[in-house]
């Protein structure tokens, strides 16, 4: 790796509370100027045997504090606390390995902080966070921009962390952009100027939202788990149906020690503990999607 300091990184951002300097410019973040930094991220190369992991199926490696991941065409990642060192594929498309850089890695990087990552977008509801948590596909970014567009702001998209001020669940903002497919933007009849989307190769596309993004911390009231169907409706979970929700969108659970879950464990208990959780039932019709925000709002009013 080149021997570089924090402040030798030109770009500098924020997001989840930290503060990041990179020698990759990333337009997705927000910019920060600071002269200390909690995460730096290099140009380097990675030097991992990884063939005989890739032949496995798997595209991680975990050794010591240390967690590898990897794509064959994308390229190498070494990921610790507070660094990631990017060794990209031959020919990769900038955008295409940013989207791999603020996505998977450095939600493991956080994991790899001792937070609580969960697979979430989350907006600002009048001051309050709500969450929309599931896997890939569920809906995550289309329902979060469903309350974009009637005026909420966004707070984080595709993972969100959880952490505690005493016993109040708060989380940080993530980075001021949503992940939408065409067919999701088209539906939401959203006419972005060229230059704020970036398409990547699984159709997707970066929609920066700086002007409605919210830049505090901020306490977070409630967590729906999605569901798709035909039809909009919330079901409410009993506390052990909500503990069990919370480990399965847990994020890389399955990437977890026997001596790491015990710890996922006790950090599920205490949301549950303190935060509501529901089932959300989201159309699979994209043109019924607004129902849901007024579904929501009257969820939101009768219950917080």
């Amino acid at each position: 790796m080149k021997s570089l300091n924090s402040n030798d990184l030109i770009f500098k951002y924020e997001a989840f509370g930290l503060k990041i300097h990179s020698e990759i410019r990333l337009p997705e973040l927000k910019p920060l100027k600071s002269e200390k930094s909690d995460i730096n991220i290099y140009l380097g190369e990675v030097d991992l045997p990884t063939r005989s992991v890739l032949d496995e199926g798997i595209s991680y490696k975990l050794l010591d504090n240390t967690i590898y991941r990897f794509w064959d065409v994308i390229g190498k990642f070494k990921i610790t606390a507070d660094s990631i060192i990017v060794n990209s594929a031959e020919n990769v498309d900038k955008v295409i390995l940013r989207n791999f850089l603020l996505g998977t890695v450095f939600a493991t990087l956080l994991r790899l902080k001792g937070l609580f990552v969960l697979h979430a977008s989350s907006i600002n509801m009048n001051g309050s966070a709500i969450a929309f948590s599931g896997f890939k596909g569920s809906g995550k970014s289309t329902t979060a921009m469903a309350f974009y567009n009637e005026g909420y702001p966004i707070v984080a998209d595709d993972y969100i962390t959880i952490q505690f001020d005493g016993d109040i669940p708060i989380i940080f903002p993530g980075f001021p952009s949503l992940r939408l497919s065409s067919k999701s933007r088209a539906a939401m009849g959203l006419n972005f100027d060229k230059s704020n989307l970036e398409r990547n190769i699984m159709d997707k596309a970066y929609a920066s939202v700086p002007k409605s993004f919210s830049s505090n911390k901020i306490p977070l009231k409630k967590v729906y788990i999605l569901q798709r169907n035909k039809e909009s409706k919330i079901i409410d979970l009993k506390p052990q149906e909500a503990f069990m929700e919370l480990i399965k969108n847990t994020f890389s659970i399955h990437m977890f020690s026997k001596l790491e879950l015990p710890d996922n464990f006790v950090q599920c208990e205490r949301i549950v503990k303190n935060l509501d959780l529901s089932i959300l039932v989201i159309p699979d019709s994209l043109e019924k999607i607004h129902e849901v925000t007024r579904m929501v709002e009257m969820d939101i009013e009768d219950k917080l």
